[in-house]
């Protein structure tokens, strides 16, 4: 059966899109649904939500290096990829114009049926981008 996907958008701040995000995924986890939440929020309520500070830091930090200059070169790379890791760090190479990642990390295990890619706050840099070439086009 293919995954359905449930989208949750809208331009105007503060309309409970995260509460009912978070609400719904936890929801039908519990009713045995396999969930995979993916916060594209550059604010990363989301993220912040599900996950304690510590959490957030473990993703974040290792991957502050290729947000700044994203290089497969590095040893460590393939060993960054065996761990969650944000959508920014999925994203970059897109933003950068290079290839796509050969080996996806999983997402991170929030509960039993309920997984998430977690946001990150330097996402308003790949909107800027996307936005850039939109507009040059």
């Amino acid at each position: 059966m293919p995954a359905k996907i449930l989208t949750i958008f809208n331009n105007k701040g503060g309309v409970g899109k995260t509460t009912l995000t978070y609400h719904l995924a936890h929801s039908f986890a519990e009713i045995g649904k396999r969930v995979l939440v993916v916060d594209l929020d550059p604010q990363c309520n989301l993220t912040i939500t599900a996950l304690d500070m510590e959490q957030i830091q473990e993703i974040w930090e290792p991957e502050d290096p290729y947000i700044n200059d994203f290089s497969r070169a590095s040893a460590s790379f393939q060993q960054m990829t065996s761990k969650p890791r944000s959508i920014h760090f999925l994203l970059k190479p897109t933003e950068d114009g290079v290839d796509d990642i050969a080996q996806l990390p999983p997402p991170y295990d929030l509960a039993e049926n309920l997984s998430i890619i977690p946001g990150r706050l330097t996402l308003h840099r790949f909107e800027a981008k996307v936005s850039e070439r939109w507009n040059s086009v």
